[in-house]
C-alpha cells in the first residue's frame, strides 16, 4: 500500500473538484436544454408533478458531475503513478497553478479555451440573432438568414477583438512575471556572492 503525500492528496482533490464542476456545468446545460426544447414537442412536461420535474432537472447535473469527477480521478491516478517523470510533471504543474493569482488563473483558463469559447458564442449568436430576426413577418426567409448572419458576424468580430486583447494582456502578464523571476534569481545570486565574501 502506497502512502501518499499531502501535496498529492491536495492535487488529487483539486483535479476531482474541477472535473466535478465541469460535469455539473455540462449537466446543467443539458437540463436547461431539456426544459427549453421539450415543451415544443412534449408540452405535457410542465403538467407533471413538481417532484418529477425536479428529478428531470437534477439528474443530468448530478450524473455528469459524479461521472466526470470519477473519470478525472482515474486519469489523475494513471498519470501520477504510471512513471516518476509524470508524477514530477503533475506535481510541478500543481505547484505552478497554485502560485498564480486569481487573475492569472482566469486569463490562462480563458486563453486555453478561447477558440472553443469563440465557436460556442458564435453559434449562440447565430441562434439568438435568428430567433430575433425570425419574429419579423415582413422579411422573407432568405432576408432573415442574411440579417441573422450579419448580426452574428458583427458579434464574431467583437469576440475576435476581445481574443486579441486577451492575448496581449496575457503576454503582458507573462513579461511582468518573467521580469520578476529574473530579479529574484539576480537577488539570490547577489546574496550568494555576499555570503561567500563574508
Amino acid at each position: 500500500m502506497k502512502i501518499i503525500s499531502e501535496e498529492e492528496k491536495v492535487a488529487h482533490n483539486t483535479t476531482v473538484l474541477h472535473g466535478g464542476i465541469k460535469g455539473f456545468v455540462l449537466g446543467t446545460c443539458i437540463s436547461l436544454g431539456i426544459f427549453g426544447l421539450a415543451p415544443r414537442h412534449y408540452p405535457r412536461i410542465f403538467k407533471l408533478p413538481w417532484s418529477i420535474r425536479t428529478a428531470i432537472f437534477v439528474i443530468p447535473p448530478a450524473f455528469a458531475a459524479s461521472v466526470n469527477a470519477e473519470l478525472c480521478s482515474s486519469e489523475f491516478d494513471y498519470d501520477m503513478y504510471s512513471s516518476e517523470a509524470s508524477q514530477k510533471r503533475l506535481l510541478a504543474e500543481h505547484r505552478r497553478w497554485n502560485s498564480l493569482s486569481f487573475t492569472e488563473k482566469f486569463v490562462e483558463t480563458i486563453s486555453a479555451k478561447k477558440y472553443l469559447i469563440i465557436t460556442g458564442l458564435w453559434a449562440a449568436s447565430m441562434w439568438g440573432s435568428w430567433v430575433y430576426v425570425n419574429k419579423d413577418p415582413l422579411l422573407t426567409k432568405t432576408q432573415k438568414f442574411v440579417t441573422a448572419r450579419m448580426y452574428a458576424q458583427f458579434l464574431t468580430v467583437g469576440l475576435l477583438l476581445g481574443s486579441i486583447g486577451l492575448s496581449m494582456y496575457e503576454e503582458k502578464l507573462n513579461k511582468e512575471k518573467g521580469t520578476k523571476i529574473q530579479f529574484d534569481a539576480n537577488d539570490e545570486a547577489l546574496e550568494e556572492v555576499i555570503s561567500q565574501k563574508n
